[in-house]
């Protein structure tokens, strides 16, 4: 019994004890709850929200899960809310009872796209403070006839697919409004030609996500003129529909402008994307591709511009010909938002491209070319050097072909067919072409003396028995569609000039020596062209026989030619022609100085290419930094004809970086530096006359086939460049045949050196050990002093072998004696011949440096003396005889 009464007794003590035990369950509150949630996010820029619904079903990595509100709390966690979807986000589950003391344990769950369920804003930041609701307004502006032509010519379809309302941000409306207004105000492209896919389209319901957490209906009117603009759900269906009904309404070359904001996603991260339309639906890269098929068949420009993540994914699949894409980013990377107002970085700085300002109503420099049209490649360029996102997305481009991008606009359709002739290697055809200043130089046109398809350029050549030459032109098609015919090219020649006028080129003009300076030549056919290939056009040149036969003797006079693509008939060339303006212009002025013609002189004109009066200079500029030597190898000189001079010379003989002996001769310079210009060459109307440009090797060529490029360039006093002649300058051969100097005294302390290359032709340059010219010719006469006694030839035969030689000469204008070696009181001084001028004895210490410690004058006819040396110390020092301040010869002594 007594046992019975202890069992009892425990047991209810048992019982006691778990009554007691269940009762210590405590609840969780929502905001126990959440910053449990927030330590999972600690330190990042995140939003949070709460579900509403009583039973949250999703599915995430294909399963389907199931969350109740009975008994849990749970939260939607934004963790990328600047970045576009997809992106990651989570939901996070927290029990609402746990024991007494215990800690909640958050269960977290990944997606990368909102789930489907009804969330409750409970802590969403305002990223974007006192602009958070900030709206574009684009002024309507007045347009050109070409403009309205464009515009009426453009079509658009805006997409913003939305996914859902927790997704769809309130920035992507503005970012459609934006461009929306854009078009319509600063374009004036029809309301009736832009179909607008947003979201939910029409339906009353709240679809949009605002700035401040909320939720609401988009607003229908873009632009704020109280009438509806969108005008579809951005549903699969009706993108195709759209699509659909506008290929059957467009045209030929018309311009059809697709542009999507809001989300994207990507099945492999690099160029398999999609777009995220409404209530989850999506549309494929492929299948995008598929449905612009019927307007890349019409030869549709097609432009889009795409905002949503992983945009770049559908470059590959959308540039057929005639396309151009812009995406916000790579295939594998997200997009991103402004970080201080509610628009989409790319799309906001693209659109601010487009219409030239912002949205705060700042003008914007996108316009690189200063045409007045934004092209779609300096839209994207602008947009990609002002995205402040780049450190996290990765703009992209792509064109087909390149001009479609440099050409197109929302004011300007470019040409299916479009043949151009190279200014420069880099230039793809775009106007005006901005890759160069040397616009005379096209590696599209060269000269062959023989119709042997050789792409390089040569000087030509005539004689009785070569009467032509021929010119060859490569013509590219930079259109999207080939070129079938019609067209002519036009070649013009015009003597070698630093600026160019229409006048020289048609022949219209006459130089002094009743020489015509210019002309045209039969016009030629291009043939058919395929797009994005080329041409390579024969042209023959009948050499003008008369100034050929005037370059036989010392001097050059080369050619500039110029090229021009039109149709059949005379072409418009008036003033002077802008050739980097034009694609279809494109000019050759090269003078190549072979090391035959080194010791001639090149001539080139200088043409006031205004008939009113004008100030120039002339600068010389090598090519490139491997052109830079030639100023150590050789001596560039310049010689004026008098009018230069003289107009020279009305501005003030102003220059920089010459060497400049006015006395000696006046109208010769030499450039020491590649700074080097002679500048106010003032110059009356239309007058034009001629420079000789000269070239003294130092040194013969190291390697085979050693060569320099420079350019002599015309600027008018603005620092416009007006045009320029390109030099290729061949260095000398070495010879291996030696030239002997040969020395004659003729008295008077002067020697005759005659040059002797045993028999060679050749043309010889005499300088001093000072480096100055003394001479030309095989002889000079010299007169040799204590400090310049040492001298040189350089001589170049006509076959371009160059060889120097130098020799050393005894002084004899000197002091012929000095004695005694030893002196006590007095010394003897005897003179070679007698002074004829002021002269000079000074007598210095040779260990106190340059001190005076005695000096006499000498009369006029002096030719020996007797110099009182009593007052110097005993030392060694050293007598200096100069004439005329020239320091002529000295000798040292010593004093007992």
């Amino acid at each position: 019994m007594k046992q019975k009464i202890k069992f009892l007794c425990l047991l209810f003590c048992c019982l006691t004890a778990s009554s007691a035990i269940a009762q210590q369950i405590r609840n969780v509150s929502k905001q126990e709850a959440l910053s449990i949630a927030k330590m999972s996010f600690d330190g990042q820029d995140v939003d949070y929200y709460l579900c509403e619904d009583a039973v949250l079903n999703v599915r995430s990595e294909g399963q389907n899960l199931s969350f109740s509100q009975s008994d849990t709390w749970i939260f939607f966690v934004d963790a990328e809310p600047l970045k576009g979807w997809e992106h990651d986000c989570y939901l996070i589950c927290i029990a609402k009872r746990v024991g007494a003391y215990q800690s909640p344990v958050p269960h977290i769950t990944k997606f990368r796209l909102p789930p489907n369920g009804n969330f409750t804003p409970l802590e969403v930041k305002n990223r974007y403070g006192k602009w958070a609701n900030q709206k574009p307004h684009v002024r309507k502006v007045a347009l050109s006839n070409d403009a309205k032509s464009a515009a009426k010519r453009t079509y658009a379809i805006i997409l913003s697919g939305g996914h859902s309302k927790y997704a769809n941000y309130e920035r992507y409306w503005n970012d459609c409004s934006f461009v929306y207004q854009t078009m319509v105000n600063k374009y004036g492209v029809p309301k009736s030609n832009i179909s607008v896919v947003m979201s939910d389209g029409t339906d009353p319901d709240a679809d949009m996500h605002t700035t401040t957490g909320g939720f609401k209906s988009s607003p229908l009117d873009l632009d704020n003129d109280g009438l509806p603009d969108i005008q579809y759900a951005a549903t699969h269906a009706n993108v195709k529909k759209v699509l659909s009904n506008l290929s059957k309404k467009i045209r030929k070359d018309d311009h059809l402008f697709f542009y999507v904001i809001d989300h994207g996603g990507t099945t492999d991260y690099k160029n398999q994307s999609y777009i995220c339309l409404w209530d989850r639906e999506s549309l494929h890269d492929y299948e995008l591709a598929n449905w612009l098929r019927p307007f890349n068949d019409k030869s549709v420009y097609i432009n889009a511009v795409l905002g949503q993540c992983f945009s770049g994914g559908f470059i590959e699949e959308l540039t057929k010909a005639g396309c151009v894409v812009a995406a916000a980013s790579k295939g594998s990377e997200s997009s991103w938002a402004c970080p201080d107002i509610p628009y989409d970085e790319f799309v906001y700085q693209w659109t601010s491209a487009i219409n030239e300002g912002n949205v705060f109503g700042q003008s914007v420099s996108s316009d690189a070319d200063k045409n007045r049209r934004v092209t779609m490649e300096e839209a994207f360029n602008y947009a990609y050097q002002h995205d402040r996102q780049r450190s996290k997305e990765s703009p992209q481009y792509k064109s087909n072909p390149k001009s479609v991008g440099e050409d197109l606009a929302f004011n300007n359709l470019p040409e299916a067919v479009d043949l151009y002739i190279k200014d420069n290697e880099e230039d793809t055809g775009k106007e005006p072409n901005l890759t160069t200043t040397v616009f005379w130089d096209s590696p599209s046109i060269w000269v062959r003396n023989e119709e042997d398809n050789i792409e390089i350029h040569e000087n030509p050549y005539y004689s009785k028995n070569h009467l032509a030459a021929v010119i060859y032109v490569k013509i590219h098609n930079r259109g999207k569609e080939d070129y079938t015919g019609g067209k002519w090219l036009h070649m013009y020649w015009a003597r070698a000039s630093t600026g160019l006028t229409a006048k020289a080129w048609r022949g219209q003009e006459y130089y002094i020596d009743n020489e015509v300076t210019g002309g045209r030549m039969t016009p030629e056919h291009i043939k058919p062209i395929k797009a994005g290939g080329y041409r390579i056009v024969p042209v023959t040149w009948s050499l003008p026989r008369g100034l050929m036969a005037q370059d036989n003797g010392t001097e050059k006079h080369h050619f500039c030619l110029l090229g021009q693509i039109f149709n059949d008939g005379d072409p418009e060339l008036k003033g002077s022609p802008m050739v980097l303006q034009s694609n279809d212009i494109a000019q050759k002025n090269v003078s190549i100085i072979s090391k035959e013609n080194l010791t001639k002189g090149t001539n080139v004109f200088v043409r006031n290419i205004y008939k009113d009066n004008h100030k120039y200079s002339l600068e010389i500029r090598p090519r490139t930094l491997a052109d830079k030597p030639l100023l150590s190898k050789a001596r560039l000189k310049l010689e004026m004809t008098t009018p230069i001079y003289d107009a020279w010379k009305r501005g003030g003989c102003r220059a920089k970086g010459i060497a400049y002996a006015p006395a000696i001769n006046p109208q010769k310079v030499e450039f020491n530096s590649w700074d080097g210009r002679l500048e106010d060459i003032c110059m009356n109307g239309a007058d034009f006359e001629k420079v000789t440009m000269k070239f003294e090797f130092k040194t013969r060529e190291r390697y085979f086939g050693e060569s320099y490029t420079f350019d002599l360039i015309q600027k008018d006093e603005q620092g416009n460049i007006v045009g320029g002649e390109t030099f290729v300058v061949k260095a000398p051969l070495f010879s291996y045949k030696p030239i002997d100097i040969i020395p004659t005294e003729i008295g008077a302390g002067k020697y005759e050196l005659s040059a002797d290359w045993q028999g060679t032709e050749y043309s010889a340059r005499w300088t001093d050990r000072n480096g100055e010219d003394i001479g030309e010719g095989n002889k000079v006469t010299v007169i040799p002093t204590l400090g310049n006694n040492e001298f040189s030839v350089t001589a170049i035969s006509s076959q371009g072998e160059m060889v120097q030689e130098s020799i050393t000469l005894e002084c004899k204008i000197g002091l012929k004696s000095v004695t005694p070696t030893s002196v006590e009181d007095f010394m003897n001084i005897e003179l070679y011949e007698s002074i004829k001028s002021a002269a000079m004895l000074r007598i210095s210490s040779l260990t106190q440096g340059d001190m005076i410690l005695l000096s006499k004058e000498l009369p006029v006819g002096t030719k020996q003396m007797r110099l009182d040396v009593s007052s110097l110390p005993s030392g060694t020092y050293v007598l200096t005889y100069s004439v005329n301040g020239q320091i002529i010869d000295s000798k040292k002594f010593s004093k007992k």
